[in-house]
């Protein structure tokens, strides 16, 4: 299977980070949608379709045709702009970012799996102080790692217009932070270095339904919903605690005592219930209007025992596609797919009584292959999470998707006269 032969590279493209906010929870958690999807705000719980996959909601693979296969592959980008009140720093990344494909079962039973990340963490945060007879005390707080998933998903069309799935789920990783408290004015009094590595891993389901009324005029109209129950990751922890002075003439830092050492500790991180809803309404090869909603009850969330103080998260999206051509002839620009969305994210963190808020704009492009329903789609977004009220950091964001939806007859019987 192509998807377990390009696990190892998946893996090795985890996403890289540097946002501090991945420090909480699980980090920074991965749309798990098409490139599609990104390009119109995220819209995902009504949207299905016969040429590219929708992992977001499983129902949606009873689109597939009886006698194709989908193939899917992206790459990510992304350029952050970190600010506070009084600086600013940028950085870039890029990585692999999902493998999917689709396949019929028989006319009623259809199927989607891949690869794809879960959560991301990757932060190094530093700050400092003054006390008196001390001097300067330092604080650093750097984080790393992710999680990945991978799925395998079902959908049953049950009734004509009715479909119901679920996606079983595979997620796996580590997750790895460190804290330190230093003292360089200061001779007598020895640094302090707290180091934590989880790994994660267990079977997780999530369950969709979608309902598709196709109207006499052509067009259509498709309601969709997806639950994730509440589920637990199973862990094995690291921790270790140190203290240790800093050689300045070799730089670097020797161990003087183990205050704390602890392998194999066992515990588990509980995914709280997810629920999203969504309508779309459009004619088939011309446009697609839909929105969604998605709560999540983070306050449930806890990490070996421990909770954060998280909030519920709320995310409300809207978007859309138009192509100027129903049919696959005529000048190339009308065959093109022109799509656009928008999107607001109520997060899990509220920090020095501030709720932080993600605002995005999206905007992308589906371009047919000649002689072939495949499409190579790109997908870009602008938008801002967080604040710089009360000495926090607002990050500033411009992300790029570029992938391939590769569609092929496969299960064609041959006539021959």
């Amino acid at each position: 299977m192509l998807a377990i032969v390009l696990l190892p590279v998946f893996m090795s493209g985890q996403t890289s980070i540097n946002s501090p906010y991945s420090r909480f929870g699980l980090g920074l958690f991965s749309p798990n949608i098409s490139i599609m999807n990104m390009a119109m705000g995220g819209t995902s719980a009504a949207s299905r379709s016969s040429l590219y996959i929708n992992p977001k909601n499983p129902a949606s693979y009873a689109a597939f045709d009886s006698t194709s296969f989908i193939f899917e592959g992206a790459f990510l980008a992304s350029k952050l702009k970190l600010s506070t009140s009084t600086s600013s720093t940028k950085t870039n990344d890029a990585s692999l970012g999902y493998v999917t494909m689709g396949i019929p079962i028989s006319k009623w039973w259809k199927a989607g799996f891949g690869v794809m990340p879960f959560s991301s963490v990757g932060y190094n945060i530093a700050s400092e102080s003054v006390l008196d007879q001390i001097g300067k005390v330092r604080y650093g707080y750097t984080g790393n790692g992710g999680l990945n998933q991978a799925f395998l998903g079902n959908a049953f069309q049950p009734f004509k217009n009715l479909s119901v799935g679920f996606n079983l789920s595979y997620i796996f990783g580590s997750l790895s932070h460190e804290s330190t408290i230093s003292f360089p004015d200061s001779g007598s009094m020895y640094n302090t270095r707290v180091s934590n590595s989880t790994q994660l891993k267990n079977l997780n389901f999530d369950f969709g339904l979608q309902y598709l009324n196709t109207l006499k005029s052509g067009m259509f109209v498709v309601a969709g919903l997806t639950f994730s129950p509440k589920q637990s990751l199973y862990g094995l922890a690291d921790e270790l605690a140190v203290s240790y002075v800093h050689n300045a003439t070799s730089d670097i830092d020797i161990n003087k005592d183990t205050a704390l050492f602890v392998s194999g500790l066992k515990g588990d991180a509980v995914i709280p219930m997810s629920i999203s809803g969504g309508l779309s309404v459009g004619r088939v090869n011309r446009w697609t209007a839909s929105t969604d909603v998605q709560w999540q009850k983070w306050s449930d969330y806890k990490f070996y025992g421990n909770s954060e103080s998280l909030k519920d998260k709320l995310r409300v999206s809207m978007g859309g596609q138009f192509r100027p051509s129903p049919i696959d002839i005529g000048k190339y620009w009308k065959r093109i797919t022109y799509r656009a969305g928008l999107r607001f994210e109520q997060s899990y963190l509220e920090i020095r009584n501030n709720r932080l808020n993600d605002y995005g704009l999206s905007f992308g492009i589906g371009l047919p292959m000649k002689k072939s329903r495949s499409t190579i789609n790109m997908a870009f977004e602008v938008g801002t999470f967080g604040t710089t009220n009360s000495d926090l950091i607002k990050e500033n964001y411009f992300r790029v998707s570029i992938g391939v939806s590769l569609y092929e007859k496969w299960f064609l019987k041959r006539k021959f006269d």
